[in-house]
């Protein structure tokens, strides 16, 4: 009986064995598709460095010509470079966004090869402890005692204490795994957050590449390519700006006697609600507007919709001025309490006239912005322009309104 008591540890000594071997014949399957992955990865990170060097020149180039002159040879110039560097910019984030696809994958087989260690280990174990208490009346080490060879007893106590540590090591290599396999899914979770992250980035770069590429088209077709005619339009469009803020400041003090009469609405704190939902394309003093040379900063919040949509009031007041300008093209100027004015731009239609009393959110007229269509203006696209001016000058309007 000794005998086959040892034969049955040294089974089980086998059997523990093989779970030790588990992980290393599950990574060998895997070898050569983690190879493959880890050089698809390493020529993505020497794309992206490459694509890096040329938009640190871009770079350098953009500041120079920012720092000249205003002048249509130099503005053409600079947009061609900023479309340039965007083009760039958008393969790089592709070029990311495909690396961390890639190391996403890694990981994924990573989660798996963890599982199934997981589980042939836990198969391995069960298999031992089958092996060791496997006896139709007597347990192993009975089996052991009543051999009557001593040097069997010895040869089995000395196993049955082996068998005892490295289950235990086991165990606590199965643990191991176990909390191996946690970290690796919260990587994946985490990866896979990235990626969203970089998809949206990759939608902004594309919009950004595509502003700069109508703005070119926009100045060449209001200059006809004279240096004299964009001269011009930039001193137009500077005056208009300039009227602007003189008018806010004239009709605020014009107006604020019919303001104070509507006491419900005037009165306490002046709160604006959006006028119109759609995607922000372009923010207040946005670094990446491309008319700045010619206009200055961007003086308001550029809301891409639909040509067509209805514009709303963003809160009580009086219809100041109806514009039909250059810049703006159709716009609006609504007067409000407590030294506020908003301002509506690139309209398609107007549906609301000068001295009318318009309650918040009510039309005021449709968005336009597509160029070359009615009331487009200075526009690149279909949007809304939104200002928000408090004593005639535009400040940001995000700090404003109400979180979407």
């Amino acid at each position: 009986m000794g005998g086959r008591g040892v034969r049955i540890i040294g089974a089980g000594l086998l059997i523990l064995g093989a779970a030790f071997c588990v992980r290393s014949t599950v990574f060998a399957a895997s070898t050569d598709d983690l190879s493959q992955l880890q050089q698809s990865i390493a020529e993505k990170k020497a794309s992206i460095d490459a694509l890096n060097t040329q938009l640190d020149s871009y770079r350098r180039k953009i500041t120079d010509l920012a720092g000249k002159s205003a002048s249509l040879q130099n503005d053409i110039a600079l947009l061609e470079n900023e479309t340039a560097m965007a083009e760039l910019d958008l393969a790089s984030t592709q070029n990311s966004i495909d690396q961390e696809t890639l190391e996403l994958r890694i990981i994924d087989g990573q989660i798996k090869d963890t599982e199934t260690e997981l589980t042939q280990r836990r198969s391995m174990l069960a298999g031992l402890l089958f092996a060791l208490n496997k006896n139709d009346s007597q347990g192993v080490l009975e089996m052991v005692l009543s051999s009557g060879n001593i040097s069997d007893v010895f040869d089995a106590a000395q196993q049955l204490e082996s068998v005892n540590d490295d289950m235990k090591s086991a165990l606590e290599a199965t643990k191991l795994t176990r909390a191996t396999l946690a970290d690796r899914q919260s990587s994946h979770e985490q990866k896979v957050s990235d990626l969203a992250a970089s998809a949206e980035l990759l939608k902004k770069k594309a919009d950004d590449l595509e502003l700069h590429k109508n703005a070119k088209l926009v100045i060449a077709s209001a200059t006809q390519d004279s240096e004299n005619q964009y001269r011009t339009l930039m001193s137009e469009l500077r005056a208009e700006q300039q009227s602007i803020t003189n008018e806010v400041l004239s009709l605020q003090g014009t107006l604020q006697d019919k303001l104070n009469a509507h006491d419900s609405d005037s009165t306490g704190e002046t709160t604006f609600t959006w006028p119109i939902h759609g995607i922000i394309t372009t923010l207040f003093h946005d670094p990446s507007y491309p008319f700045t040379s010619l206009v200055g900063q961007h003086s308001g919040l550029d809301i891409a919709v639909p040509q067509g949509t209805a514009i709303e009031a963003a809160a009580p007041g009086y219809i100041g001025r109806v514009y039909k300008g250059q810049q703006y093209g159709y716009y609006v100027l609504l007067i409000h309490a407590n030294g506020f004015a908003t301002l509506y731009a690139h309209m398609s239609r107007i549906d609301v006239e000068q001295d009318q009393y318009v309650a918040r959110g009510q039309v005021i007229g449709l968005s336009g912005g597509r160029p070359g269509t009615v009331g487009a203006g200075f526009s690149t696209g279909p949007h809304v322009h939104f200002e928000v001016r408090l004593n005639g000058i535009p400040v940001n309007p995000l700090p404003y309104l109400p979180a979407e």
